[in-house]
């Protein structure tokens, strides 16, 4: 036989004949302790292996916790946000389903005791609109950000906005918002670079207010190439006078998301207005347009959905201008609005 060194090798090189051995019986005594021990064993294996997986799980959310990435993970799902759903077709208060040309972001960011969760992205031709929902921790009646908007490493300036927001429940403290903001020379084909930092919240109760120092940066990219394949334009030929200016509406663009007239203002300013464009649709539902932008001599004319969403079944919209003047001090709007031209339609193509 070949010398080892190695008990275990050594086993390996020797013969054994079990017919040479006698056969042992087991009484029933020592088989229950034997089945016993054989018992504790194994679960004293099994709990040690759980242990020491335990402890790596354990060890690996404690490692994780100092990194940025295992912080931004572990915020994620312990913040309330990341529970709660509010599509951005609801957030600006359309009706029909208009997901399908919404850029979901989801990204979730937490500063100074305020989450926030931004959701969705929608990119129109000359308009970007997101919508977020936001966590106060406390009740108050209106929450207010600061913002500002890059696309592709620009940051945009003297942009006009709108937007509404609202409570999600009735806690006081989970609110959605909406914003549009009128950007013009976007390529709908590309993809856009798109960072949006919300900061410096106001938390209004009543006649008291809280301002909040903070940060909530999103960085995502965009596009809207599926909105465009679903945008129509139809061109306009009207016109109206107030006082010594001339409106000129030229172009009816619509999709399922925005509805707007765009046109041009000229002549000496003398007082400001409010106008809205007001009449029926083909089907006999009423159609309302508000002047949401002036720009120089570029004016838009937004759809209202104070009556619903505008038809998808409609063939035409005919409409009105009225007009009234803003009040010259501050102070309360007027009613007395006053038709400012004859009445036109849109014959939409189908």
């Amino acid at each position: 036989m070949k010398d080892c060194n190695n008990v275990y090798e050594l086993l390996n090189y020797m013969e054994f004949d079990l017919g040479d051995y006698d056969k042992e019986t087991l009484s029933d005594l020592e088989k229950q302790r034997l089945k016993k021990s054989f018992g504790k064993n194994k679960r004293q294996r099994i709990l040690k292996k759980f242990g020491a997986i335990a402890a790596i799980f354990l060890l690996t959310i404690g490692l994780l916790s100092q990194t940025n990435l295992g912080k931004s993970v572990y915020a994620a799902v312990q913040l309330k946000v990341a529970e709660i759903s509010y599509s951005i077709g609801k957030s600006m208060g359309i009706e029909r389903d208009v997901e399908p040309y919404a850029n979901v972001v989801n990204q979730i960011v937490e500063d100074n005791g305020i989450e926030v969760k931004l959701d969705s992205v929608i990119i129109d031709k000359d308009e970007l609109s997101f919508s977020a929902i936001v966590n106060t921790n406390k009740p108050v009646d209106i929450v207010r950000f600061d913002y500002d908007i890059f696309l592709n490493g620009k940051k945009l300036t003297n942009y006009g906005a709108g937007g509404r927001a609202g409570e999600i429940d009735d806690s006081g403290s989970l609110f959605f918002m909406a914003y549009a903001v009128d950007v013009k020379g976007i390529n709908l084909n590309e993809n856009i670079d798109v960072k949006i930092v919300l900061k410096d919240v106001r938390l209004i109760t009543g006649t008291s207010e809280e301002k909040r120092k903070g940060k909530w940066q999103f960085e995502f990219t965009a596009n809207g190439s599926e909105l465009m394949a679903s945008s129509q334009s139809i061109p306009i030929d009207y016109s109206f006078n107030i006082d010594n200016q001339i409106y000129t509406l030229e172009e009816f663009r619509f999709n399922p998301v925005n509805q707007k007239i765009f046109g041009k203002v000229k002549g000496a300013f003398e007082a400001r207005y409010d106008i809205y464009l007001k009449g029926n649709d083909s089907l006999g539902n009423e159609v309302v347009f508000y002047l949401a932008s002036i720009s120089g001599e570029d004016l838009v004319f937004k759809y209202s959905n104070i009556y619903g969403d505008l038809s998808d079944e409609i063939t035409s919209i005919t409409l009105t201008p009225y007009a009234a003047k803003f009040p010259e001090k501050s102070g309360k709007m007027s009613d007395d609005y006053k038709q400012a031209g004859e009445q036109f339609t849109i014959y939409l193509k189908k």
